[in-house]
């Protein structure tokens, strides 16, 4: 039987990382449960954006970007994952694509309402992954989603192959240097809520298996919104996949190329050989 989880505010940074720590003993076996959590009238404030659409290169003064109410839903995501019925330790998951759909921007101070639920299982051949599955709505129209794909290491999963297009660039595409500061990390965590340790020191990140911090995926996709949006359509898609990490501090070059229906990406090593994620932003 559906479970539906209503909350009156969001839930603190506190009670957030508490849930991650009450899924350790999680093995990250069996079904998903048929479980949503859902916050009423949201309303996202210029304060609350200034930092994002400053780390993320964004001047926007009446609308939020469709990365920022990513960002917003983050907590509600890590309730609903470290719900007791969820099969996994929220430790260790691997962000490993996102699909954001935009029908409308949402304004800065509309009220609107979150649902966050689980989707399906995804087969992948280093582990389980599966879909967390986020909504806007305002006045009972939906006007933005978001597909997260996470994964568990471990045996191969079971479910459907993920099959999102993964475009080639040609070699004449436009290209960017970007480079990366030591402590971006920690200044998108102060920005986005996301305060993981692997993106915030090389000593923390280190406790968990890397050679040093890295750069939150999503920084990447909001840098890259901010290079894109206003050479769109409002309506659109905007889908990556990840492929290797940026370690900091890093120069790496964003390249893109103009389609029929809107712009192929990537983001490349300063050799421009090692792909760090793939994707593009559609006209829907």
């Amino acid at each position: 039987m559906p479970r539906i989880i209503q909350h009156d505010s969001m839930p603190s940074t506190m009670a957030m990382y508490a849930g991650v720590a009450s899924t350790f003993i999680k093995k990250g076996k069996g079904n998903l449960p048929d479980i949503s959590v859902q916050l009423n009238d949201a309303v996202i404030t210029p304060k609350e954006l200034k930092k994002y659409n400053k780390v993320c290169g964004f001047d926007h003064q009446l609308i939020v970007p469709s990365t920022f109410v990513h960002a917003y839903t983050f907590p509600l995501q890590m309730n609903l994952l470290s719900q007791p019925e969820v099969p996994f330790p929220l430790a260790g998951l691997i962000h490993f694509a996102n699909s954001i759909k935009q029908y409308r921007p949402l304004y800065i101070g509309e009220k609107f309402t979150i649902t966050c639920k689980l989707g399906n299982l995804i087969a992948h051949d280093k582990g389980q992954a599966f879909e967390v599955l986020s909504y806007a709505d305002v006045n009972g129209k939906r006007i933005w989603e978001d597909t997260s794909i996470y994964l568990f290491k471990g045996k191969e999963g079971i479910g459907n192959v993920l099959e999102w297009e993964q475009p080639e660039l040609h070699e004449n595409c436009i290209k960017e240097s970007w480079t990366l500061a030591k402590y971006l990390g920690y200044d998108f965590a102060q920005a986005s809520g996301d305060f993981n340790p692997i993106h915030l020191h090389p000593l923390t990140a280190k406790l968990f298996g890397f050679q040093s911090h890295i750069i939150h995926g999503m920084w990447n996709v909001g840098r890259i919104l901010s290079k894109l949006e206003n050479r769109v359509d409002k309506s659109y898609e905007l889908t990556v996949l990840f492929k290797t990490p940026v370690f900091l501090p890093a120069t790496i070059i964003f390249r893109n190329e103009k389609t029929d229906k809107g712009f192929n990406f990537d983001v490349v090593d300063k050799t421009q050989e090692k792909p760090h994620l793939k994707g593009y932003i559609n006209k829907i």
